[in-house]
């Protein structure tokens, strides 16, 4: 595999990126609005917070992610708009930026049992309790849209993924008062992929 090299003098893997492991996305209801940017409108009501970690075990990397954002749509296309996003590589934080134009950040996962505490250099982000247990289900594939932003234009990306769906069993304990606007500490509604195994491509 020929790596690319990000501005940093870090080194990442192109496309396409393969995965197996784990995925919680909770639904939670922030206090108040969100505004998207100019060139996007959200697809949900406008005070709709996605919570998304999912941790890579095998594939290209392995590493854990924690994401933050909302349904949005540009055109005809609907994906994910990324507000934050944190992982604890620095090969997925430069891929992530350079590749998919999302905006990627260094964080620390801290896991206590099923609880993990995500913190930054500016401090604590926040503490999640999830269900790890191994869905039941069968298999089902699934389209993993997002929308991201690189070398000043919108690019969109639909990942490919095939997993077990089951309970999320997603609860914020802690919530940083740093952002803009506070969370509830359950999900309106969530869902876990548990586990999954997922394809990103290229953007487009």
């Amino acid at each position: 595999m020929n790596n690319h090299r990000y501005a940093t003098g870090e080194r990442y893997p192109p496309a396409p990126w393969r995965f197996r492991g784990g995925a919680w996305v909770g639904l939670f209801l922030a206090d108040r609005p969100l505004l998207p940017p100019a060139a996007l409108k959200y697809v949900l009501p406008s005070r709709l917070v996605v919570v998304a970690l999912i941790r890579y075990r095998e594939g290209t990397l392995q590493y854990d992610e924690l994401i933050i954002g909302a349904l949005a749509r540009r055109r005809l296309s609907v994906g994910l708009h990324v507000h934050h996003i944190w992982v604890d590589d620095t090969q997925s934080f430069a891929g992530g930026r350079q590749i998919w134009g999302l905006p990627k950040e260094f964080a620390s996962f801290t896991w206590v049992g099923p609880t993990v505490h995500v913190a930054d250099a500016a401090g604590p982000i926040l503490t999640l309790r999830i269900d790890p247990r191994t869905a039941l289900l069968p298999r089902l594939p699934l389209p993993v849209p997002f929308l991201g932003y690189v070398d000043n234009r919108w690019v969109y990306t639909i990942g490919s993924a095939v997993a077990r769906l089951g309970r999320a069993g997603m609860h914020l304990s802690s919530w940083a008062e740093r952002f803009p606007y506070a969370l509830g500490t359950e999900p309106l509604l969530a869902i876990a992929m548990k586990p999954f195994r997922m394809r990103l491509p290229e953007p487009r």
